[in-house]
This record gives C-alpha cells, sequence and structure tokens, in this order.
C-alpha cells in the first residue's frame, strides 16, 4: 500500500474532521526559482494558456502571443525542439537552458505599462519565448492533474527573486529593492515574528550554506543579527542537519523526522539549494525530484499528511514569456509605487495547491499574488485562535488579490498521496556551458485538449461602451463602464482598457469594488483617431470586451449593453444584450457565436429611436462560457466583441 493511505489514518482524519479552515493543522510553503506561468503551463489542458481566446492586441494587430523580434515577429516555442548542439540533444537544452536578465529594469521593460509588447527587446534574448510542456516536466503536470493549479496567480513585482521573496516573507518592498535582487538589512516585520507573537509554530527548512539566497528571514536585521539560542536563529537561519551541499536529501529526511516524531511546525518554509531551485541551469526534473522528496516526506506519517497544505509557487519569471496583464495599481496608490512606477503585480508564475481539499485535477482563476499566502496564513490562524496578522500589505493588494481559500473544499477531502512520476537527478553539473537555443517554429502552439474543474471566483466582471459625446472643435469621448456586479461579486475586480490603435496605446488601469462600477472616457476625437477608435477592456478569468468603429459613420448611433439576470424558465443566470439605435433610421443588429455554440447568428431589426433586448442563456448550455461579437448593416467599421464566463457562487468548468 502507498505511503500516505492508510485506511485508518483516513478514517481517523474524517472522524475528527470539521470541513473547515480548522482541519489545516500544517501548512508548507515551497518557493521554487524563476519560471513564469505560461513557460510552463502554456499547453496544460484547462488553463488560461496558449488557446487563450481573450488574449489582448498589440499594436498593428498582432495577437499578444506574437512578439516582436528585431524586424520580425515570434511565437513561443518548444525549448527542447532545439536541434542537438554541443554534444547535447534538444531535450537536455532545454532542461539546461540559462536564466535570462529579471531585473526591476528589464522586467517593466517588457511589461512596457502593460502594453506587454516588448518581451524580446525588454528581456534581451528570444528565449523569453521558449517553453517546456508534459513531454519535457511531468511530474510538475501530474501535480496539476491530481490537485489544484492557479492560473491567475502572479508574482508580487516587475522585479527580481529578492524582493518577491521579501513580499513573500512579509508583505511588502521599498525603494531598496530597486533593480537588485539581493535584500538586505530590511527593518519591518517579517512574517515569522508575527507567527512567534501569536504562538504559532514555524521553521524554514534549509541548508544555509547553499540556499541561494533565496531564505527570505536572512534579508531581514533582525534575524541576520539573531544567534544561536534565539528563535529567530534556531528557526529562521540555522541548517538542518547533517547538511552535505551536495543533495537535497538533507533538507527533505528533516522534514520526514519532524513528521515521525510529530514535531513538524505549524508553518514551515522549504528553501531548496541551488542545484534544485529550478532556477534556469538548474534543470526542472531535478527540481522535481526534491519536490518529490518532500512530498513523500510529508506522506511519511499520513496523519499528518491529511491535514498539510502544500503551497508550491515560484518567485518570479525570470524573464520568460506570459501572456496575462498582471493587475496594475491606479496612480499614487499608496504603498505601491516608487518613483512614479508600480511595483507590480509582476507576470504570471506557477502555483499549484497539493492537499486533501486540493485534489481532482482543479483550476482556480481567482487572482492572487504571494501577499495571498499570507493572508491564507491570517485567516488560518485567526480560525486557530491564534490570529497573527500581516499588517505590511497594502490596502489595494487587500483588495485585487484573494487569500487562497477559495480554491478549497475544505467539507470533501480526499486522503492519501496520490500516485505520481517517478523523478530522477539529472544533475547540475551535466548542463555546465551550452549553446543558446534558437527557435525552430513560428506558429501559436496547440494547447491539450479539455477542460477541468474550476472553482467559483467572488466577482462577476461586466463592462460596455455606453455611448459617444461630441463636443467642439472635433472633440469626440467614448464613454465606457466597468462593472463588478452580480450574486457572486464579494470582492474587487481589476480591470484594464487598452487602446488598439490610433493613440497612446498605454492602457488605463481600474479596480471595482463588488458591487460597483466605474465610468470613464476616451478622446477619440480631433487628433486621437479623428473619430476611429479600437480599445480593449480586459478583466480577470478571460473577461474580454473590444469596441471598434468610426465616430464620424453611421456605426456613431449604434449601442450594446449588458446585464447578467435570471433566464426566465429555468431560474439560471444569462447574459443580456441591450441594442440601441438613436439614429433616424432603422438598423439592423447581427449576433454571432464566436466559440462555445454552433447555432445562430441572431438578427434585430432595432426602430429608429428605439431599443431591442434579448438574451443568452450561457449558464444552463454552456457552462457559464459566452462569445458574442455584435456588427450592425448600416457600418461595417463598427462591431462589439463580448468575451466571458457567468459566475453563479458554484463550482463550474474551466473554458
Amino acid at each position: 500500500m502507498g505511503v500516505g493511505s492508510r485506511p485508518a489514518a483516513a478514517a481517523a482524519s474524517a472522524a475528527t474532521a470539521t470541513g473547515t479552515i480548522s482541519d489545516v493543522q500544517h501548512v508548507v510553503i515551497l518557493m521554487q526559482e524563476n519560471r513564469s506561468f505560461d513557460h510552463y503551463f502554456g499547453r496544460l489542458r484547462g488553463v488560461r494558456g496558449f488557446d487563450d481566446r481573450s488574449g489582448i492586441t498589440l499594436s498593428g494587430g498582432n495577437s499578444v502571443f506574437n512578439q516582436p523580434s528585431g524586424s520580425g515577429r515570434q511565437y513561443p516555442w518548444k525549448l527542447s525542439s532545439t536541434p542537438a548542439a554541443g554534444g547535447k540533444d534538444g531535450e537536455t537544452l532545454a532542461q539546461c537552458n540559462g536564466d535570462l536578465p529579471h531585473s526591476w529594469s528589464s522586467q517593466h521593460s517588457a511589461w512596457n505599462k502593460g502594453r506587454l509588447d516588448n518581451w524580446v527587446s525588454g528581456v534581451g534574448n528570444i528565449r523569453t519565448m521558449g517553453y517546456l510542456d508534459r513531454s519535457d516536466i511531468p511530474f510538475h503536470y501530474a501535480l496539476a492533474d491530481n490537485y489544484t493549479i492557479c492560473d491567475a496567480y502572479f508574482c508580487s513585482a516587475l522585479s527580481a527573486t529578492g524582493p518577491n521573496r521579501t513580499y513573500l516573507w512579509s508583505g511588502k518592498v521599498d525603494s531598496t529593492s530597486y533593480d537588485g535582487g539581493d535584500e538586505s538589512g530590511l527593518t519591518w516585520q517579517n512574517y515569522a515574528e508575527a507567527l512567534q507573537a501569536a504562538g504559532v509554530s514555524w521553521k524554514v527548512y534549509q541548508n544555509a550554506q547553499d540556499n541561494y539566497g533565496d531564505n527570505g528571514c536572512a534579508y531581514f536585521k533582525k534575524f541576520a543579527a539573531a544567534k544561536a539560542g534565539d528563535p529567530l536563529y534556531d528557526r529562521g537561519m540555522a541548517s538542518v542537519p547533517n547538511v552535505t551541499g551536495s543533495t537535497p536529501d538533507d533538507i527533505a529526511a528533516a522534514i520526514k523526522a519532524d513528521v515521525l516524531a510529530g514535531t513538524l511546525p505549524q508553518v514551515s518554509w522549504v528553501v531548496a539549494n541551488q542545484a534544485f531551485s529550478e532556477h534556469p541551469y538548474a534543470p526542472p526534473g531535478d527540481g522535481a525530484h526534491f519536490v518529490d522528496l518532500v512530498y513523500k516526506a510529508l506522506a511519511a506519517d499520513s496523519s499528518v499528511f491529511n491535514s498539510t497544505v502544500l503551497f508550491l509557487n515560484y518567485d518570479e519569471n525570470d524573464g520568460f514569456f506570459d501572456h496575462v496583464p498582471p493587475p496594475a495599481p491606479p496612480a499614487g496608490t499608496a504603498g505601491e509605487f516608487l518613483n512614479g512606477v508600480p511595483y507590480g503585480l509582476g507576470f504570471r508564475v506557477p502555483m499549484l495547491v497539493i492537499s486533501p481539499w486540493t485534489r481532482g485535477g482543479w483550476v482556480s482563476s481567482e487572482v492572487f499574488d504571494h501577499t495571498s499566502v499570507l493572508r491564507f496564513l491570517e485567516t488560518w490562524t485567526s480560525a486557530l485562535g491564534k490570529p497573527a496578522a500581516c499588517p505590511n500589505i497594502s490596502a489595494w493588494r487587500r483588495k485585487v488579490t484573494g487569500d487562497l481559500t477559495g480554491v478549497f473544499d475544505f467539507a470533501h477531502p480526499v486522503y492519501g498521496a496520490a500516485s505520481l512520476p517517478a523523478t530522477s537527478v539529472i544533475g547540475y553539473d551535466t548542463c555546465g556551458p551550452l549553446p543558446n537555443p534558437v527557435p525552430t517554429t513560428n506558429a501559436l502552439p496547440t494547447q491539450e485538449s479539455g477542460t477541468r474543474p474550476a472553482r467559483a471566483l467572488p466577482y462577476q466582471p461586466g463592462g460596455y461602451l455606453d455611448h459617444l459625446e461630441f463636443g467642439a472643435s472635433g472633440k469626440i469621448l467614448a464613454w465606457f463602464t466597468v462593472a463588478n456586479q452580480g450574486t457572486p461579486a464579494r470582492s474587487a475586480a481589476h480591470f484594464s482598457v487598452h487602446p488598439n490603435a490610433y493613440r497612446d496605446t498605454t492602457p488605463w488601469q481600474y479596480t471595482v469594488d463588488a458591487g460597483g462600477t466605474a465610468s470613464d472616457y476616451f478622446n477619440i476625437g480631433s487628433g486621437y483617431g479623428d473619430g476611429k477608435y479600437d480599445l480593449s477592456m480586459v478583466g480577470p478569468h478571460r473577461f474580454l470586451r473590444r469596441f471598434k468603429g468610426d465616430a464620424t459613420k453611421a456605426g456613431k448611433s449604434a449601442e450594446v449593453s449588458t446585464r447578467y439576470a435570471t433566464e426566465p424558465g429555468t431560474g439560471k443566470t444569462a447574459i443580456y444584450f441591450k441594442m440601441t439605435n438613436s439614429s433616424a433610421a432603422s438598423v439592423k443588429f447581427t449576433i454571432t457565436s464566436n466559440h462555445y455554440r454552433g447555432d445562430g447568428p441572431w438578427t434585430y431589426t432595432v426602430a429608429a429611436g428605439g431599443s431591442t433586448e434579448d438574451f443568452f442563456n450561457a449558464v444552463a448550455y454552456q457552462d457559464g462560457w459566452y462569445d458574442f461579437t455584435i456588427t450592425v448593416d448600416s457600418d461595417a467599421t463598427w462591431s462589439r466583441r463580448f468575451t466571458g464566463h457567468i459566475e453563479t457562487g458554484a463550482a463550474s468548468v474551466s473554458g
């Protein structure tokens, strides 16, 4: 019988379970190095990867996946497809691909004020577009297939390892984090101190002589100055016993020893040595071996394994491409800007949540970042009656990111260890100096087919173009509304509006409270397109609106607004389109389904000065997903696209 699967232990766990977060007895946080979400999981079935129909459009009309590269363009390409070179096959070259620039400067350059159109130039290497897939990292894919993956988990800062780990350990950074990968001498509260004060046991499992600078406790002045006998040193700075410096086995062995002795702390941070950290040049296969050792160490005692949450996340993206625009704070947001430039959020990175309450191959598309781990600990310690608060997290981050509790189903645990692929050591020394891989293909990669079960989200994004306002001297304003409304709207939602053409293409950022709306306008008149406009509104969970037209043409009198409401007869939520014609002649609107439905199109003739409304029952028939384009017969330049998912407060299916 496999480790962690003893029936008696599972029965005991079930007998004492409360069906709440209080059933968690241990939280283990294992942060690996420098991989983006698309780089690892762009091809994974049922996540927001390479088949994303809601990706932003770059200036010139290209997909976000089709990035400028010198005088040409480049799609993501599979690193292991590189021809053999230097005596190494393509797979070895993929496992051993080197690191990329990932400083404050290069990350912000790739981000390019939210345009996401400068990856190759900003990073300075075509390998930014390289990716791995199931054949390269089977263990990571198996974890996703057995547990829960978060496809809207962003690193905290558009910067390097140090600042992002500072966010994980303390909830904030300051100006000393600018363009540096190493943090030191920090003076605000580290979250381990909050745990210590609250009486919650904690520990960092590491080899202090070979931790690659990844122990976030060491960045803080109090910890760096602590001596043996001080809990800050003994728990936060000391090495595990019998460290050899050449293998991860000692760290896993120390965890296993504590598991078997009943002394595993309530909160553990695990820090790999350099060779097993997954930092490029450190093979992902070796990282998988280390993660597997930790997994098996926790499973050495079934009762411990069945009451433990293991968070496996990555500090930052190392300059590897990701296509989803990270939420950015409105200008001037307290605690979020350095010299007028936002700290983050950074780009998406992998996050896998491994526990009995996250089994089943789920995906969560709720927006998270590294501070979400601290907020989970806040929520959990409060439930245990030992609240340990983190005072450093900004109000904006608390609004726009979740606390990770939404990825769990505490009422329906699945106990025992999963069957995962075997791992082995490739060897850091095997990599050595290798040729720089170059693309061999240039087409959008296909993603694995199929869906996966999806956790409910706490917001309902919506939005539309309200109307055009005509003023003097050629001034034309395009007014729009972003909304976060509907039954599940319990948290703030972030939106960005991207001008695709005719004007500066820097997106505008909006954070909308639960149940709220925000209205704004773009000048599309003289000097800003002279009436022409092409605007995209994006938000969480593949939400997209695109508005195209020319305010000097007949379409200026047509508009469409949307709302979510209960469909008559079924009681399920539908999306409603209200089509308005303010012209002096009738207009025919046509609604076409781009995806999810095979019927239609639907046409509506709206009289002069009139309006009509119709609904589409996406929840009843398409698991809540919709993707429609609306056009008018009076103006070929005019179109409106509406894409997204209707949230009901219940679990669903990925799009």
